[in-house]
């Protein structure tokens, strides 16, 4: 329904377009999301870096730190605050990961742009995320850690300049305090291996008179996890030793517990950095999130009766098939009761599957194997807590449907992966019967990519591949039996590209892609934004509402 009104402004007559733009000489990356929206109040900008270069002179990486503080000028309430992050690099270089870590917070968790080669110009690009979800943290001084996880040598001399603040605009009438939780509690983030495929953090100090619990969890994959999609079952990876296939299969989950007690399964927007695949794919429009990576947020107010104890609690991820390496970047948003000191509760249910109902099958095609996976979950909690309003009971349902099929072809060097992934997650509290809040969110993350790889060495290839990926998220409210859309949009891109190397020359070096997002931005206006590039450049950027 949003969707289709954003489309619709399209025909209505006095609606502004913007004009294509021609970038001939600029390589800039774009993204086609909306902007961070600003409210027009008094506002203060504290700086945490200033063109801080993620390489020291040596070469070893360094990072950006320091103590954060609240700008005397603008003490709060906020309205709004906002990261900004504006990233020039040259030279040659990897992809690479970045975050910016506020007392144990990770507010923000990325991976960066491949800059265009040695004597090309230097790139530059920037990114804004919203960080009002953590204003309770921001409101005293606490310690700041970030940058890039950079490595420079003789070859890989792209070195990362980074220029990061934070905005903080004052509430006023027009624009009150943003509804936020009460109290934040991150843990950094850990690694979880083949090797030690659970990760614990452990959670200290929270509040005792908490009312609803949220988990906030970034996963970020390497290694043989980086393209998880593509990863195949471990017989048909020893099939074709000369590809190096990754194993395991393409299903991923992190199952979360709290206190040993499980909670539920956290999944990932399948992203794919910009040197992933082929790296011309990503040059100058990137794939989806790449530059602030998709969190998922889970619902686990059915256990803040176990939270309010006053005591230590463990919080633990665990893969079952991790193939390399997950990152696990968690944090609890909490809400509490502003007129008791104390709440309590319990858990009423806990009917989270240990494994989801899966199915692998193998059949034979022309020239190789398809691979076809299936997963189905099916969990659902809940619990009550003991409030200033009452007894609220609060009953989370999650649903998650997986298909991935794979031909691998070509002795191992050719795949074609179309992949299906949606769920949804609906939230019901009522008190004595009477439903007082009901929320759905849903979210879908259709895949195709195809790769092809010919490779002697370094020296002399030839990779070419194309991706077709979406993400499409809604948010709903109602009665818990009737719902009305809240939110909701569509974010769109298809890219192909080619590369090939002779004797360490480049003899193919190109790309094509496109993006679109359909929906509506931060303030619930209409939004379109249109992006296509080709050769390396920009050749169309158009933008319907969400402006002014």
């Amino acid at each position: 329904m949003l969707i289709g009104a954003v489309l619709s402004l399209l025909l209505l007559p006095g609606v502004v377009v913007a004009s294509p733009v021609v970038e001939g000489d600029t390589d800039d990356p774009v993204t086609a999301a909306p902007p961070v929206s600003r409210p027009d109040t008094p506002h203060c900008t504290v700086t945490l870096a200033d063109a801080f270069r993620s390489n020291a002179a040596d070469g070893t990486p360094q990072y950006y730190k320091g103590t954060l503080t609240p700008p005397k000028a603008c003490p709060g309430p906020w309205a709004k605050v906002v990261m900004d992050q504006t990233v020039t690099v040259q030279g040659r270089q990897y992809d690479r990961i970045g975050d910016l870590r506020i007392g144990g917070t990770e507010v923000w968790w990325g991976t960066t742009e491949e800059p265009s080669g040695e004597g090309r110009r230097p790139i530059t690009y920037h990114f804004a995320k919203d960080l009002t979800p953590y204003s309770a943290l921001l409101r005293t001084p606490q310690p700041f850690h970030g940058g890039i996880e950079n490595y420079n040598s003789a070859v890989y001399t792209g070195v990362y300049a980074q220029t990061v603040t934070l905005t903080y605009y004052q509430a006023d009438r027009k624009h009150p305090a943003a509804a936020a939780p009460d109290h934040v509690a991150g843990f950094g983030h850990a690694d979880a291996t083949p090797a030690a495929p659970t990760v614990h953090f452990t959670a200290q100090g929270l509040p005792r008179n908490i009312t609803r619990a949220y988990l906030e969890v970034t996963l970020e994959g390497h290694a043989c996890d980086e393209q998880w999609f593509d990863d195949v079952p471990d017989a048909v990876a020893a099939k074709y030793p000369a590809a190096g296939l990754c194993g395991k299969g393409p299903y991923r989950e992190a199952n979360f517990a709290i206190d040993g007690v499980s909670a539920g399964s956290a999944v990932t927007f399948p992203h794919i950095y910009s040197g992933g695949i082929v790296p011309q794919l990503w040059r100058p429009v990137v794939a989806i999130d790449t530059f602030s990576l998709h969190a998922e947020t889970y619902d686990v107010t059915p256990f803040a009766g176990r939270l309010v104890d006053g005591g230590t609690h463990d919080l633990s991820f665990s893969f079952p098939d991790i193939g390399g390496e997950f990152t696990v970047v968690p944090t609890l948003l909490l809400y509490t009761d502003k007129n008791a000191a104390r709440t309590s509760g319990a858990l009423t249910q806990g009917d989270v599957a240990a494994v989801p109902v899966r199915r692998t099958a193998v059949k034979d095609i022309s020239g190789g194997v398809n691979v076809t996976v299936t997963a189905k979950r099916h969990d659902v909690t809940a619990g009550y807590v003991d409030t200033s309003a009452g007894r609220v009971y609060t009953r989370v349902e999650r649903t998650r449907d997986y298909r991935n099929s794979d031909d691998v072809t070509g002795g191992g060097f050719t795949q074609h992966v179309v992949q299906a992934d949606s769920g949804q997650q609906t939230s019901v509290s009522t008190v004595d019967g009477r439903v007082r809040s009901a929320d759905r969110h849903t979210w879908s993350y259709p895949l195709t990519t195809d790769a092809t790889a010919a490779i002697t060495d370094d020296q002399n290839l030839r990779i070419s591949g194309s991706v077709d990926m979406t993400k499409t998220l809604a948010d709903l409210t109602g009665d818990g039996r009737t719902w009305r859309p809240v939110r909701a949009s569509r974010e769109w891109l298809a890219s192909s590209g080619v590369l090939a190397r002779t004797n360490g020359v480049n003899t193919e070096a190109d790309g094509r892609s496109k993006t679109l997002f359909t929906g509506t931005d931060d303030l619930g206006r209409p939004y379109l934004h249109y992006v296509a590039g080709e050769h390396g450049l920009i050749t169309e950027n158009r933008i319907v509402g969400g402006r002014g």
